[in-house]
């Protein structure tokens, strides 16, 4: 091959690099992440900034969403942060409003926001504890995929992420409101993304493992728990927040233009260990 081949092949392939990161490019485009202030969502936050999306930020807390915010407005990012209880319709609704009254649009939503599982036998479980998880974990997701989903119809496209867990996939002792609510999440994935196809939205769900996060500290950082937690993960170790970047970044982005009412588990190699489909 002579020098004049060797750079055509140069360019060749520097072209198709350039051409397949553009499509995990998210540039211009606006991401609402709830729950987005802490642990998972605030690297999923983090990811999809730093791929180019201005992000909303919404959460319970209003003084942890803006610690967040500060930290991605260092990082160059355009951060809307707006407090938001999902269990509640209506904070839903000016979410929505506030961010398409800021930026003009709404191309991504990440539904995070969810409180775990009580941790009570179902033979014990009063109807309050049962409620509270299903009204945030459940409900809200529910909330929030409606409010945005009649802003990304009327845009004619749009991408939904689902956070749930392999509680949702598999049986758990002890986790049953957790688990309904995260089962509930997955069909919820599958018949929206049926019904929303014709208005070009994608709707997937991510089901993590045991990630560190300030929702699963007081477990994880107990030798003898975690210790038997990883016995039943093949790769050996939780996981960490930048563990679930790539998957939000890739359902987010046009990478996965042509995959919709999928499941994707980012556990480890747990789910292949336990469960099958």
């Amino acid at each position: 091959m002579d020098v004049t081949d060797r750079a055509a092949t140069n360019r060749a392939e520097t072209n198709r690099a350039e051409t397949a990161r553009d499509l995990f490019d998210l540039t211009g485009r606006v991401a609402i992440v709830t729950g987005g202030c802490s642990g998972l969502g605030q690297a999923m936050a983090g990811g999809l900034a730093s791929y180019g999306a201005r992000v909303v930020l919404a959460g319970r807390t209003a003084s942890k969403c803006q610690e967040a915010a500060a930290e991605l407005r260092a990082q160059g990012t355009q951060v809307l942060v707006v407090p938001t209880d999902v269990s509640q319709p209506e904070q839903v609704q000016e979410l929505v409003a506030r961010t398409l009254d800021e930026w003009g649009r709404l191309d991504i939503l990440v539904n995070n926001a969810a409180v775990g599982g009580s941790g009570v036998p179902a033979l014990e479980m009063t109807p309050e504890q049962w409620r509270r998880v299903l009204a945030i974990d459940l409900d809200g997701a529910f909330y929030c995929c409606q409010a945005a989903g009649r802003a990304m119809a009327q845009a004619g496209q749009g991408a939904i992420i689902n956070i749930t867990s392999l509680s949702g996939l598999l049986g758990f002792a002890n986790e049953v409101a957790y688990a309904a609510a995260k089962g509930g999440l997955n069909m919820l994935t599958r018949a929206l993304a049926v019904e929303w196809a014709p208005h070009g939205i994608r709707v997937n769900a991510i089901a993590p493992t045991w990630f560190y996060t300030p929702m699963s500290k007081r477990t994880l950082d107990d030798p003898a728990k975690l210790s038997e937690k990883l016995k039943s993960i093949p790769l050996g170790r939780v996981g960490q927040g930048d563990d679930i970047v790539g998957a939000a970044v890739f359902l987010a982005s046009d990478a996965s233009r042509y995959v919709t009412g999928h499941i994707l588990t980012v556990d480890g190699g747990k789910f292949a260990l336990l469960g099958e489909w």
